[in-house]
């Protein structure tokens, strides 16, 4: 009887699929009396410069696993989801963002994350100037209900053997809408940043 209080005062998370690409966590703090709610889309992207204030990447997964939500939370009741039903498919597209007046090719040589690699065997994307070119790397397993995803980029610049490492949050509806909507969004990346846009 002594585990009820622990149990109010503890949050609640509740996972569900909204589809087979989507998730929303809604949660409950007892201690507060406050709750929310989330829908996680099934986007996951992060960037940096490979070169400050000339040339930045850009590394995005989309999630790519299909099932049927309601048999699948069914078959969760029931304790009958298998471990291959953990794990979802993510397909990796790299984006080069060049800030300068002259192409750059850059050479995608490797995309890690935990176990799974894929090798490009033609990894070059040669970044035109003043845009973002990119193109589709492969695909890696992934958590099916993971909120971020570590990864780790080999690539070859200006000759230049190099590695990146990254964590990719999986972007929720509000992420969508204040970063990427239509209406004054700003990206997450360095380049945006209104820190390096005075410094220019």
């Amino acid at each position: 009887m002594k585990i009820f209080p622990y149990l109010l005062i503890a949050s609640l998370f509740v996972l569900s699929g909204r589809s087979s690409t989507t998730m929303t966590d809604d949660s409950y703090d007892g201690r507060t009396g406050k709750s929310t709610h989330k829908v996680y889309t099934k986007y996951y992207d992060a960037g940096t410069w490979l070169i400050p204030k000339h040339l930045g990447i850009v590394a995005v997964v989309d999630h790519e696993k299909t099932r049927m939500p309601i048999v699948s939370g069914v078959q969760q009741s029931l304790g009958a989801l298998g471990p291959a039903d953990s794990y979802a498919m993510g397909k990796v597209t790299i984006y080069i963002w060049n800030f300068d007046s002259q192409s750059v090719p850059v050479k995608i040589l490797r995309v890690t994350s935990g176990s799974e690699v894929i090798t490009l065997e033609n990894g070059v994307i040669n970044a035109l100037p003043k845009t973002k070119t990119g193109g589709v790397a492969g695909e890696l397993k992934i958590f099916d209900s993971g909120t971020e995803l570590p990864i780790m980029i080999e690539y070859e610049l200006n000759g230049k053997r190099s590695k990146i490492n990254l964590i990719l949050p999986r972007r929720t509806e509000e992420d969508l809408a204040k970063y990427f909507g239509p209406k004054n969004g700003i990206s997450p990346y360095p380049w945006d940043n209104s820190a390096d846009r005075k410094s220019e």
